[in-house]
């Protein structure tokens, strides 16, 4: 709806006469006209959809139809929607950082040294970066995001008996690179350690696995005299983040910094995105629709109030990048159009736009089919 709310604004503030202004789409629950715009309200909560006066062609000699503006108020009124969705998720990363900011343990990194001396961090952990495929880690079900709660390495007797453990204290500051330390080679642990144990939490559940002989132990002999090492270790990196309580300037700063961030990963997202399509035919498994974004969201949600933040920054982000696209029946096709009018110093045929737009949302429908049926799939599996 922010994105329709932009275009609303924008024609108002034009001098360009709404028509409609929906919310949700049909079937229709009932609408209320105040002033030249009928307010309508529908059954289906999604999204919604903004009637311009004008806008698919119509009386030129009315000064409140957007035909009969300059080509600068066109592109203001068609660009405000994506405006609009940039302008949110800037705001709602600033509310995120705000609301709680996360960042990674760097003894060299001077904004964390002022941090820990003006007692401001709190709530350390240890999240999973990734994981090697067919990894002892992979195979016990622990996944990319999870929380490491602690780690127990079991020295064990003949008869499987714990006869001692090293166990981790989760308040040092380098505990993750002392966990790595401690799979090398050389360690204790690799050299004496029987098993593992690892304690992680999956959003709010909390489970343990114990990996036995995982990360380099093999026993040639029964005496168990002679240990050499087969490489195999737990296959997992981690990192250690804690949580900061930001000022509200602190946030601002670093909210502009991260959605800056994240717009131009969305930019190198969307780039790879038509790479696979036209180049490989295939649509990426990062990509979803409606029913992959509902899962996201919930997903999200349960993570937390900064990540439901983040998460819907995000997707106003992607959908703002999506919708200035130069392609028929979006806001980035509509925009082209003006531009080549302008530049030509000659009108279009409106029935060549309407066509053209109408094929384009065909398209846009059909490639939403395609992706709702893999996240379906996808949910099935």
């Amino acid at each position: 709806m922010i994105h329709e709310a932009g275009h609303f604004l924008a024609a108002k503030i034009s001098g360009v006469r709404v028509e409609e202004f929906a919310f949700g789409f049909p079937p229709k629950l009932f609408s209320k006209k105040y002033g030249e715009t009928n307010y309508v309200f529908n059954l289906l909560p999604i999204g919604g959809y903004v009637k311009i006066y004008g806008e698919n062609g119509g009386d030129v000699t009315d000064s409140k139809s957007f035909v009969n503006k300059n080509a600068g108020i066109k592109i203001f009124i068609l660009a405000a929607g994506v405006i609009m969705n940039f302008v949110l998720a800037y705001i709602l990363i600033i509310l995120a950082l705000y609301n709680s900011a996360t960042f990674p343990v760097d003894e060299n990194n001077l904004q964390y040294q002022k941090f820990l001396q003006e007692g401001r961090i709190f709530d350390r952990k240890i999240i999973i970066l990734d994981i090697l495929n067919n990894s002892p880690v992979q195979k016990a079900g622990i996944k990319v995001g999870d929380e490491i709660v602690n780690i127990f390495f079991n020295k064990e007797n003949s008869i499987g008996q714990i006869i001692s453990q090293k166990i981790f204290d989760k308040s040092k500051n380098n505990l993750a690179q002392e966990i790595s330390t401690s799979l090398n080679a050389n360690s204790w642990e690799n050299q004496f350690a029987n098993s593992v144990t690892i304690i992680y939490k999956n959003k709010n559940q909390i489970s343990t696995s114990t990996l036995a002989g995982v990360y380099g132990l093999n026993k040639e002999s029964p005496s168990q005299s002679k240990v050499t090492r087969d490489k195999k270790m737990l296959g997992f990196i981690s990192t250690q983040i804690v949580q900061v309580n930001l000022t509200f300037l602190e946030s601002f700063k670093l909210g502009i910094a991260k959605t800056n961030q994240f717009i131009n990963l969305s930019f190198f997202g969307f780039k790879n995105l038509f790479v696979n399509l036209f180049s490989k035919g295939k649509i990426v498994e990062e990509i979803s629709g409606p029913v992959g974004i509902v899962t996201m969201v919930v997903s999200a949600a349960e993570l937390g109030v900064s990540h439901l933040l983040t998460f819907t920054a995000i997707l106003s982000i992607s959908l703002a990048i999506l919708n200035i696209l130069p392609f028929p029946a979006l806001d980035g096709g509509r925009i082209l159009f003006v531009i080549l009018e302008t530049i030509s110093r000659r009108k279009i045929s409106e029935k060549w736009q309407m066509v053209s737009h109408g094929i384009g949302f065909a398209i846009l429908i059909l490639l939403m089919i395609l992706v709702t049926v893999k996240d379906v799939l996808a949910l099935l599996k």
